[in-house]
């Protein structure tokens, strides 16, 4: 691990690349990730977030690799066996994101989900299928490494660790399965980077000082799950309160996730044109697909909703919101109702207002944020000064009062019609504050 490149990254300084790393970043597939926002469309909110995919991805790689070198050295193992699982580590985060779309999570909420796929099973494919990637593991990693092309990909669309491919074991209770939780684990490499990284760009801050190399430090694997030890638990808690109010602020901001919508139509409506059915298939094919192929396309251009996204034209104006901690009924209701809360305001307004049309006025937004850092993964095992090992769910590490999740309800109506704005906005908290609320569950 003597022979390697510097790169320049504005957050982690100097990031070293190997060249069995430099094999894959220079692929065809990896560079596409240049031309993939890493935050979609929330540049038109935010003008500095501007960054992709790729950073992100190097980010993660750097940050994944301190993580296993600092766990995996202090197990009673030999040093290169360490390096081998550092290497591993950090090509799991170079690689993790290199099947997102364009538009990134919007594609697969619109696109991918209709073929029952996501980012990560054709991350996997990609590395599998596609020459050049496959080619970097054929002739350098996995002879260094034993780690293959197919190990990999399986590496990468593994949903949980029940289905990782590497199994062996390093030492006494610990397997190659504990790499799992360094790549998709509570205070995982991608969280932390993507906090860390967004927060700079954006301007929004809340992640900028995370101290996440103390828990690093105070990581340690026990039973192929990562501990960490009781003096990191503050810096777990910083993440943890600075992913609430990112989400909050940046990923559900009012205007952010109105051009997400737009963007999300404009995807369903160029499925044809660019042939996503064909590229979801055919993984060489996917790789024509980015930012820039799907919003240059002369045929997406005419599209109104590409108008919208070039223009930075907001169709819609927000006009209510509420914030709601998620139990069982809410969750029933905000799973199954979005439709049902969409037609009954827009009848009741239609009505109200003498709007005979039968266009869509109003767009209900109803996303939710679990207040644990994965969706995956609601425990976190800390070590206490005693040396006993505790476990809870992650939400209970601030505070102790934090619901498990967060749903912010938004009402908007289309632009055209905002002179009844306070029509609907009355409506719409009748709905929500009072009794008639529980008629939609």
């Amino acid at each position: 691990m003597g022979d390697y490149t510097l790169i320049k990254d504005p957050v982690h300084g100097y990031v070293r690349v190997y060249p069995h790393e430099r094999c894959l970043i220079d692929s065809p597939p990896f560079q596409r990730l240049r031309r993939l926002k890493q935050l979609s469309t929330t540049y038109l909110v935010y003008p500095g977030a501007m960054h992709t995919r790729f950073s992100h991805s190097l980010g993660v790689m750097h940050v994944a690799g301190v993580f296993a070198e600092h766990i995996y050295s202090k197990l009673d193992i030999p040093s290169g066996d360490v390096d081998r699982l550092v290497s591993i580590a950090r090509l799991l985060g170079l690689l993790h994101d290199v099947g997102h779309g364009p538009f990134s999570h919007t594609f697969e909420d619109h696109v991918l989900v209709n073929y029952g796929t996501n980012h990560e099973v054709i991350g996997g494919r990609l590395v599998m299928e596609d020459p050049d990637l496959a080619g970097c593991f054929d002739k350098f990693i996995e002879k260094e490494l034993g780690v293959s092309a197919k190990d990999m990909g399986k590496m990468i669309e593994a949903p949980t660790t029940e289905v990782w491919p590497l199994t062996s074991q390093i030492s006494d209770g610990v397997s190659e399965r504990s790499l799992y939780y360094i790549i998709k684990g509570p205070y995982s490499a991608d969280l932390i980077d993507y906090l860390i990284r967004d927060s700079m760009y954006t301007g929004a801050n809340y992640g900028i000082g995370l101290d996440w190399e103390r828990l690093a430090y105070n990581s340690q694997v026990i039973n192929d799950r990562l501990v960490l030890d009781y003096k990191a638990k503050d810096v777990l808690e910083h993440l943890l309160i600075a992913r609430v109010f990112m989400f909050k602020t940046v990923y559900f901001h009012k205007t952010t996730r109105a051009f997400d919508k737009i963007a999300g139509e404009m995807l369903i409506k160029a499925q044809d044109i660019l042939g996503f059915r064909e590229a979801v298939e055919d993984v060489r094919k996917y790789q024509w697909l980015d930012d820039e192929y799907v919003l240059n396309h002369p045929e997406v251009r005419k599209l109104e909703e590409a108008r919208y996204i070039l223009n930075r034209k907001v169709p819609y104006k927000a006009v209510y919101q509420a914030v709601l901690p998620v139990d069982p009924n809410t969750k029933v209701f905000l799973s199954f109702s979005r439709r049902i809360i969409k037609e009954e305001l827009e009848s009741r307004l239609k009505s109200i207002a003498n709007l005979g049309s039968d266009e869509d006025i109003v767009f209900v937004d109803t996303p939710k944020l679990p207040t644990n850092p994965m969706f995956e993964e609601s425990i976190v095992q800390i070590m206490g000064p005693d040396g006993e090992v505790t476990e809870a769910p992650v939400r209970e590490t601030v505070m102790g009062h934090m619901p498990s999740e967060i749903a912010f309800v938004r009402i908007y109506i289309k632009s055209k019609y905002s002179q009844h704005s306070e029509v609907l906005r009355s409506l719409a908290s009748t709905v929500f504050k009072g009794s008639e609320s529980r008629t939609f569950y």
